[in-house]
């Protein structure tokens, strides 16, 4: 096996801190989670406000992709990083972000169309920029899919709320009943403000295809959550069936049950490895009541005389080849078919965004799809200052993922409006004495949030998930890696072995000059010259535990932190 030598600067140590750099906003969960354990609840929020402006609601909704690629999951399971983000905010004594110092203004006035996660995160950094920024939102309520699309059971809407005050404190204009759903509409914002950011988001389903979907009873995801949440529907009959298997999917079979349905089934054409939805909604959809037909598609909706949804048809799938997005294709199994009885069929398969207030005047390209073509770094659309992001460039997504959006759109309408470029963040390290770790951290099983027991779970607004103790907290920070931590091994090294000797994953190891590549860029006095072995670390398998440099008898290895900070 031949070795490498890499340059230890900023891009390496942030590849190397798995979870910050899978994080679409980065951010620094091993920052916070060090707060965590040192019982500095404050400053953890604090942190979290920085990169992700909404942890008290992200510490509940987030799809978390920092826990997939946590190192500490090829140990045993990944650290609960959403959750610790939750404990963060409901420990912290100061629950709101610091109000920021004077901010000279600007004299540019954007609009914002949707008042949605995305625009939200996007009018907060633009304000903070001096910039007037001014909210056009449709419905009566501003939060778009945090408020119509997520059940209150999952995400409280004092939490939601909370957020959009603090967007409002800082001078944000939220115009509600708003729609711009006009070209003259549209036509004036563009006379009217310097910039315009379209955060429409997905709100318009997608059509199953299929015979019998006219029939009364057969409702659409979207629609039904939205008049759910904001209470227009109150009841649903006693047999529901949901198509997908995606979070709405989910979130419409368990509302269902909360509304009084008897039996709620959901269809979905693949296995529960290629569920879009999260494991842990899964899983307490199931706890709930809810049967879930995997590798079942519908094929068709009868109904009895009086045009009333009575059966719905399916046929069961095989999986194929992969399809583009390496997702494996469902296949229809010839002759097997089967009725299941319902009372009510609910589509949950797709979002797309309704823009129809777009022509070609305005000179905006759309997609084949029906969405707004942006540049991948700038998020304008071709039509020069007029901005898009989140789910209406893309279809639905997570809220992480669209809050990114928004933060990067308003580094981009900023740059264009002042010709002054945001940098992001600066890179620095230091020498770090090895952690006081907990007993066992290496061994210490994930901890898991505490829920409402299964017979409370029947109401709409009481949250089912209640986080995890403070003890608890406490266990599972505990039994993070603290990746931004890392061994340095220079040259006074002599080649003892003693480290070796001592680290419990052998993961230093020494190696002979020719199983070394050493790059171009390198060749310099730090790795030329007369040598014949190089001690070697696999960043994979060390946990960080220090044993290495407190054991060196001519102290050759030094532990350094990384970190970084947001301009």
């Amino acid at each position: 096996m031949n070795y490498k030598i890499v340059k230890a600067n900023d891009h390496w140590f942030r590849e190397n801190i798995n979870c910050q750099y899978a994080c679409p906003v980065n951010t620094p969960a091993m920052n916070y989670i060090e707060r965590i354990v040192e019982g500095d609840f404050d400053s953890s929020l604090r942190l979290n406000f920085m990169a992700n402006l909404f942890p008290h609601i992200l510490g509940r909704v987030c799809t978390h992709p920092c826990e997939t690629a946590c190192r500490r999951g090829a140990i045993d399971k990944p650290i609960a990083i959403c959750s610790l983000k939750r404990s963060a905010a409901d420990f912290a004594l100061k629950k709101s972000p610091l109000k920021p110092m004077h901010r000279e203004k600007t004299g540019y006035r954007i609009a914002m169309i949707g008042a949605g996660p995305s625009g939200l995160a996007a009018a907060n950094d633009l304000v903070m920029r001096g910039h007037d920024v001014v909210m056009y939102e449709a419905l009566p309520i501003a939060g778009g899919m945090l408020i119509v699309g997520i059940p209150p059971y999952r995400l409280p809407r004092d939490k939601t709320e909370d957020a959009i005050n603090w967007i409002k404190e800082l001078g944000v204009d939220i115009r509600l009943n708003s729609p711009i759903d006009t070209q003259e509409k549209f036509n004036n914002l563009l006379k009217e403000y310097s910039a315009v950011y379209m955060a429409t988001g997905a709100h318009k389903s997608q059509a199953l295809d299929i015979p019998g979907e006219n029939l009364a009873g057969m409702m659409h995801g979207v629609i039904f959550m939205k008049d759910t949440n904001l209470g227009i529907r109150k009841t649903v009959p006693e047999k529901v069936a949901v198509i997908g298997g995606g979070f709405t999917a989910i979130d419409c079979a368990r509302s269902s049950l909360r509304l009084g349905a008897q039996e709620v089934s959901i269809v979905y054409r693949r296995t529960l490895a290629e569920m879009p939805a999260g494991e842990l909604e899964v899983s307490m959809a199931e706890e709930e009541g809810v049967k879930i037909h995997y590798l079942t598609s519908p094929v068709k909706i009868l109904g009895g005389h009086n045009l009333q949804i009575t059966h719905l048809e399916c046929i069961k799938n095989s999986l194929g080849e992969p399809d583009e997005k390496r997702r494996r294709r469902p296949i229809p199994m010839e002759g097997s078919n089967f009725i299941m009885p319902v009372d009510m069929v609910i589509a949950a398969i797709g979002q797309s965004p309704n823009i129809q207030f777009l022509s070609e005047r305005f000179g905006i390209e759309i997609s084949r799809w029906g969405m707004p073509v942006i540049g991948p770094e700038s998020f304008m659309t071709t039509r020069k200052g007029v901005f898009a992001g989140g789910d209406c460039v893309t279809g639905p997504r997570n809220v992480i993922e669209v809050i990114a959006d928004g933060r990067k759109a308003a580094r981009s309408i900023h740059t264009f409006l002042t010709d002054k470029e945001i940098k992001g963040y600066t890179f620095f390290y230091k020498e770090q004495a090895p952690s006081e770790r907990i007993r066992n951290y290496e061994t210490a099983p994930r901890q898991r949030q505490d829920a409402l027991p299964i017979k409370e779970r029947r109401d709409l607004n009481t949250e089912v998930e209640l986080g995890l103790s403070k003890e608890n907290t406490f266990k599972e920070a505990g039994r993070c890696l603290l990746c931004h931590y890392n061994i340095f091994i220079d040259e006074k090294c002599v080649l003892c072995g003693g480290c070796i000797d001592v680290c419990p994953y052998n993961c230093i190891s020494m190696v002979s000059r020719e199983k070394v590549e050493v790059p171009d860029v390198l060749h310099d006095d730090a790795v030329s010259g007369d040598w014949d072995a190089a001690m070697m670390i696999d960043e994979e398998k060390c946990i960080r535990c220090g044993l290495c440099v407190k054991r060196c008898p001519v102290n050759a290895i030094t532990m350094k932190r990384f970190a970084y900070a947001e301009e």
